[in-house]
């Protein structure tokens, strides 16, 4: 006799079997499945960056080992480019994937689909910087851009 968690599991995974096979589902797996590599490289940068080469909390804070500050800089560059810019990439990937499932090939959709975000976003930007509101025009802010 199938018990209760049983029949969930099996109602649950034919749902999520047909979810998944969504076309629109699928770019955006397979895109994200893409994006994996420069996600782990981001979370390595961000990792050194705070516990090995942080003079006040990582490795570089013992004296023998202070050297490594040095190297901050670096991961703190490799983060910023991962990260920070996360959404670009995965809206290109997308693209790419979305015009392969199309039987298009080539970059030129994905830079389409680049396009077509940043075109929708804001680029005026609104701040307060010392009790005074500032408006920066033709930018992209980063809430826009990273994870």
């Amino acid at each position: 006799m199938e018990g209760f968690m049983d029949r969930l599991a099996n109602g649950l995974g034919k749902v999520a079997t047909r979810i998944n096979s969504w076309r629109y589902i699928m770019v955006i797996k397979n895109a994200f499945a893409a994006l994996i590599p420069v996600i782990i490289t981001g979370a390595f940068g961000t990792l050194f960056s705070a516990m090995v080469f942080d003079s006040e909390n990582g490795l570089a804070k013992i004296d023998a080992l202070s050297f490594l500050e040095n190297l901050k800089p670096i991961s703190s560059a490799v983060s910023y480019v991962t990260l920070s810019f996360l959404t670009i990439y995965a809206v290109f990937l997308i693209g790419i994937e979305l015009a392969k499932l199309n039987k298009i090939d080539g970059v030129f959709p994905g830079i389409i689909a680049v396009m077509s975000y940043l075109s929708v976003n804001p680029m005026v930007f609104e701040f307060l910087h010392e009790d005074a509101t500032v408006i920066a025009e033709n930018v992209l802010a980063k809430q826009y851009t990273d994870t």
